[in-house]
């Protein structure tokens, strides 16, 4: 038995392995290019679908609207010919007349002014003196009629109120404090005259007109205070502290 020899087949299957890991490389390269081809497709269409929203955008937001030439000649030339008319009119003589006549009443309002200064300054070294007093008077009541005259002459509005109000509480009920600026002349920087009056909000409770600074009237009736807790001492502090003189 020890000299029986044991007989075997080697058989060489390399080219068989090698053919199938040609085939498998093979395959995972051409499943590669089919990915790689999809994406640049993809992103071929997502950059042209980009183009396309931007020049819809550009067309949605464009600021100017194209103008030929020959439209913007047109313009310039209507501009040239209003300028050349407008340099070529000449002022009427209603116009003129007008303008010399404010001049000329500016010119009395000024010397108005003057004079009433330097008789206000003689005052305060004889404040008894009647005759500058009167002097004074007159010339102020001159100086309104020119400032009337001046006024119609510019077409200015006259008599103008501007109002000024703050809220506040009288007692316990809401209010507003209005001041009311007069205005002879809308121009004039201080008011002709300043008054004031309470607004409550309940509509049930009238305003109650608190006049001007020297005026120390006011009136609600007694069933009014009784019934909405509101005495004299309130409103007077009332106006002292809101009322705009």
């Amino acid at each position: 038995m020890s000299d029986e020899k044991i007989q075997y087949d080697v058989h060489d299957y390399d080219p068989v392995n090698k053919y199938i890991d040609d085939q498998a490389r093979l395959k995972r390269s051409a499943s590669t290019w089919r990915y790689a081809k999809s994406l640049t497709l993809v992103m071929v269409g997502a950059g042209i679908l980009a183009l396309l929203l931007a020049w819809a955008y550009y067309l949605y937001k464009k600021p100017h609207r194209l103008v030929s030439l020959s439209e913007i000649e047109q313009k310039v030339l209507k501009n040239e010919e209003r300028l050349i008319e407008n340099e070529r009119r000449l002022p009427t003589e209603k116009e003129i007349q007008t303008n010399t006549s404010s001049n000329l009443t500016k010119s009395e309002i000024n010397k108005r002014d003057q004079k009433i200064l330097e008789l206000e300054d003689k005052l305060k070294n004889d404040p008894t003196n009647q005759d500058l007093k009167d002097k004074v008077v007159n010339l102020k009541a001159e100086k309104k009629e020119l400032q009337k005259k001046l006024n119609q002459l510019n077409q200015v509005q006259t008599n103008v109120i501007h109002f000024k109000s703050q809220n506040t509480k009288l007692g316990n009920n809401d209010v507003r404090v209005v001041t009311r600026l007069h205005y002879d002349d809308p121009r004039n920087l201080n008011p002709n005259e300043i008054t004031c009056y309470i607004q409550f909000d309940n509509p049930d409770i009238p305003k109650i007109e608190l006049s001007n600074k020297n005026d120390n009237s006011f009136y609600l009736s007694n069933y009014n205070k009784t019934k909405y807790s509101i005495n004299d001492q309130q409103i007077r502090d009332l106006k002292n502290r809101y009322c705009l003189y």
